[in-house]
């Protein structure tokens, strides 16, 4: 498999120079949808106002919207289809000229909100600006939504973002175009930890190294320290938004193949529920978290998930662990190299503010290149658009 994928990045590489389009794809399955939007559009399908400031002082230019299927591998490492979304200027331009954008999307419950079935992302929005931006489904969603998400799932989330970089290389090559090699990784709340995911997957794994040029990466409102994020949960017996608990149970599950006995996580009616609200992928966060009717943790979780010494819990614990990019305020196994910008809001009630704090201070142990701006005053949602706002603003300036 190792074998395989070196040749594929060999081969990509060297289809990458030529100027023929490309017709033999590795990555690349097929392209399900094209179509040209402009920023109206947009703003309808993200349920934004068209009128707002925002997209006043936005560029009214026409960009495409390519929906794309490719070849990736699931957290067992079988293969299987995944999906997403490419957003780039319709006008031709050198797309090379500011780079390409892995734009890794926040936390959706429903399908239908994800980059290839709704052919929007916020992240989107820098294509209006010049910018490729390359935005994956995930596991779960699209083409594989009949998968559970492994949700914070690191090696998963990493993996499928390269994938879908490779694929969206191919896709240029077969236009006789060519995507920048340079990458600037974004994301909010869950897209927070993908960016990281994403940026430890290619830093650490030999055979994509040289794939990629990682720029920067803005990583805001995410979960870096799960044990942390998890504990401070526990102890406030709260969350304003806690669909985001039983979703990290059912993909670390999933994703690390722990075999959990549900009833000894969920409390009733979750238990007797989680298929219908949750894997279905029929209903948003909002709805789940509304069905629900709670946000005491100690209403929605099994009184055997708070034991520390029970052995299934126990699982669930050190999967937590294993997939934290940090762990209580220590960098484990990796040191990250490309530069990082944190943002959290200090008053979220969702991702706690101080998993982020935690996570600057071991970066900056280790010696990183990163830094750390707050978002005060403000609540985990509320707080996205300024998180967008920086990094325009940062972009583009």
């Amino acid at each position: 498999m190792k074998k395989l994928l070196f040749y594929c990045l060999l081969i990509i590489t060297f289809y990458s120079c030529k100027k023929e389009p490309l017709e033999d794809f590795l990555f690349l399955e097929r392209v399900d949808k094209v179509e040209v939007i402009d920023k109206y559009v947009l703003a309808s399908r993200l349920k934004q106002n068209p009128n707002s400031t925002l997209y006043k002082a936005l560029p009214n230019k026409k960009i495409k919207v390519v929906t794309i299927v490719y070849n990736t591998v699931d957290p067992q490492g079988d293969p299987i289809l995944a999906s997403g979304a490419i957003f780039f200027p319709s006008a031709d331009v050198e797309y090379e000229r500011l780079g390409t954008i892995l734009g890794v999307h926040y936390t959706y419950g429903a399908n239908y909100e994800v980059p290839s079935q709704r052919g929007a992302v916020t992240e989107g929005l820098f294509s209006l600006f010049g910018y490729v931006v390359v935005a994956p489904d995930y596991i779960g969603y699209g083409a594989s939504k009949d998968k559970v998400h492994p949700y914070y799932d690191v090696v998963s989330t990493g993996q499928v973002s390269a994938d879908m970089l490779l694929a969206a290389k191919e896709y240029f090559a077969s236009i006789s175009r060519k995507m920048s090699h340079k990458i600037t990784v974004m994301g909010y709340s869950q897209g927070g930890q993908a960016s990281l995911s994403f940026l430890r997957f290619v830093e650490t794994e030999p055979l994509y190294q040289d794939a990629f040029v990682i720029d920067q990466v803005f990583a805001g409102g995410g979960a870096y320290d799960l044990i942390k994020s998890y504990d401070t949960f526990v102890a406030r017996d709260y969350s304003s938004q806690p669909v985001t608990i039983p979703l990290l149970i059912l993909g670390l599950n999933y994703g690390e193949n722990l075999n959990l006995d549900m009833k000894l996580m969920f409390a009733e009616p979750l238990y007797s529920n989680y298929n219908e609200w949750i894997i279905s992928k029929k209903y948003t966060t909002d709805e789940v978290t509304a069905k629900m009717n709670q946000t005491k943790l100690t209403k929605i979780m099994a009184p055997e998930a708070f034991d520390r010494k029970n052995p299934n819990t126990m699982k669930f614990i050190k999967a937590l662990e294993k997939n934290s990019l940090i762990v209580y305020g220590k960098v484990t196994t990796w040191v990250p190299k490309a530069k990082i910008t944190l943002l959290h809001a200090t008053d979220d009630t969702i991702v706690p503010y101080e998993n982020t704090d935690s996570a600057y201070k071991a970066f900056a142990a280790a010696g990183c290149n990163v830094t750390k701006h707050d978002i005060p005053g403000k609540d985990h949602k509320e707080a996205g658009a300024d998180f967008y706002s920086y990094c325009m603003l940062h972009l583009l300036l």
